[in-house]
């Protein structure tokens, strides 16, 4: 396992990049992963499930008035 937390590190970077959706405390999720010795269960819950709950509060909270349209585009 030497070496995996700078690789997955990499790659969540990477990934972000090429996406276009860079988020710096993105990148130390592969370390918490690696280092705390959680399982592929740890990107779905808690860090998936919050992410989808943050967008679903966001779409819901910046709709209520009937002026505002979010998001202007997907």
């Amino acid at each position: 396992m030497e070496g995996t937390h700078g690789r997955f590190t990499l790659l969540t970077i990477f990934l972000m990049a090429l996406l276009g959706i860079i988020h710096p405390p993105a990148g130390a999720n592969p370390i918490i992963i690696i280092l705390g010795g959680y399982g592929w269960n740890y990107l779905v819950m808690p860090v998936l499930i919050g992410a989808l709950i943050i967008v679903f509060f966001g779409l819901m909270i910046n709709n209520l008035r009937e002026t505002r349209k979010y998001p202007l585009f997907w």
